[in-house]
Parts: C-alpha cells; sequence; structure tokens
C-alpha cells in the first residue's frame, strides 16, 4: 500500500476500533429521530418519553455497576467489546449510559424540539469528530485536532440542515446549537462529551428560541 494513499489511516487497527466504537454511537441517533417524528403509539410526549428512558438509564447503570464490581462480568465486556471500551470507562460509566442520561436531561429540561436538535448535535458531531480527528487529525489544542473539529462542525451544521428543512426550529437557533455543541466538543470542559454538548447546546437554543 502506498505510503501516500490518503485512505491508509482508515486501514489501521486503532481508527477500525474507533469505527466500530462510533458505529453503535451513530445508532443512537435513532433516539432523537423517534422523539421528532413519534412514529410508534408509545412513548408520546414528555411524560411517556420520561418514564422509558428512566427505566434505560436505571437499566444501563445497574449494568455498568455489575460489570465494575463483579470480575466475570467485567472480563465478558472486554472479551465483546476490546478496543471499543475506554481506558476511564473500565471503572465507570459506559459512552452509552452517559447518552442515555444526556437523553432524559434534554427531554426534563427542554422543549421536545431543542431536545432532538442537541441530541442530534451529540451524536453526530461527537462521532464524525473523533472518527476524522483518529484517521487524519494532527492534536493541537486540548489533545484535539482542527481536522475532527471541523468534520464535527460539518456533521452539526447537516443535522441542523435536517431540521431546519424540516420546519421544526428556526434556523438561526439551529446554527447557534450547532456551533455551541461543536466548541463544547473541542474545548477540554471537565464533563462527559454527551453530557457537556447535550446540555449546552440545549441551552443555547433554549435561550434564543425564548428570546426570538
Amino acid at each position: 500500500m502506498s505510503s501516500h494513499d490518503p485512505f491508509a489511516p482508515l486501514h489501521s487497527e486503532e481508527w477500525l476500533s474507533e469505527a466500530r466504537r462510533k458505529a453503535i454511537h451513530l445508532s443512537f441517533l435513532v433516539l432523537p429521530l423517534l422523539l421528532l417524528f413519534e412514529p410508534l403509539p408509545w412513548p408520546r410526549g414528555r411524560a411517556e418519553w420520561s418514564v422509558l428512558l428512566i427505566v434505560l438509564v436505571a437499566g444501563a447503570i445497574a449494568v455498568d455497576v455489575v460489570r465494575v464490581h463483579d470480575r466475570r462480568v467485567g472480563s465478558l465486556f472486554r472479551m465483546l467489546l476490546g478496543g471499543m471500551l475506554r481506558e476511564h470507562e473500565h471503572g465507570s460509566l459506559l459512552g452509552s449510559t452517559y447518552l442515555l442520561l444526556a437523553a432524559l436531561l434534554a427531554v426534563e429540561l427542554f422543549p421536545q424540539a431543542i431536545a432532538t436538535a442537541a441530541l442530534g448535535f451529540t451524536v453526530m458531531g461527537d462521532a464524525f469528530a473523533a472518527m476524522v480527528g483518529r484517521a487524519w487529525g494532527r492534536p493541537r489544542f486540548f489533545g484535539k485536532s482542527i481536522e475532527g473539529a471541523v468534520a464535527g462542525l460539518l456533521a452539526c451544521l447537516a443535522w441542523a440542515a435536517f431540521m431546519g428543512l424540516s420546519g421544526h426550529l428556526p434556523w438561526g437557533v439551529l446554527l447557534a446549537g450547532a456551533v455551541v455543541a461543536s466548541l463544547v466538543e473541542f474545548l477540554p470542559i471537565p464533563l462527559d462529551d454527551n453530557l457537556g454538548i447535550t446540555l449546552f447546546a440545549g441551552y443555547a437554543m433554549k435561550l434564543l428560541w425564548s428570546t426570538g
């Protein structure tokens, strides 16, 4: 394989492991889509979504507690997930648990359209920033790369365009949310990205929408 092949990084085991992890992360896009369109008879509305998400969060935390404190269960997770687990996740909550918690907080704190937008930014922005940054990025600031940050912003803008074209929120509100989400992903904020992106972007959009 040529050393000048721009796609060579995509064949590395490190990137493939990251891609598998982010594929799982991207599958959570089903949450904001279901929240936005509510195609199923249940859940519908904040109260029903809260019940579902409370159950999911409680279940995810219970699994994490058992995984962390039971060596056999922990070994099973390491065998199944392999290199997809972050180092800090061996002794704490998984990113998927934080994402479910972020969804619950978003539903409780924000109007449904804003919760949907914020969760979409979290899923899309974080995934594409990580995959592009891992493949082609050169860490320069806070251990992050400009390449990854740009990819994350473009992914957030794509989600903003989807929601804007479907008429759920004003364009200005969505663009502000996309920018805030990208900044939070890039900056070294001492909060899990799934929580930080969702909450900061959600509050920014809520503030702009209520005063617009």
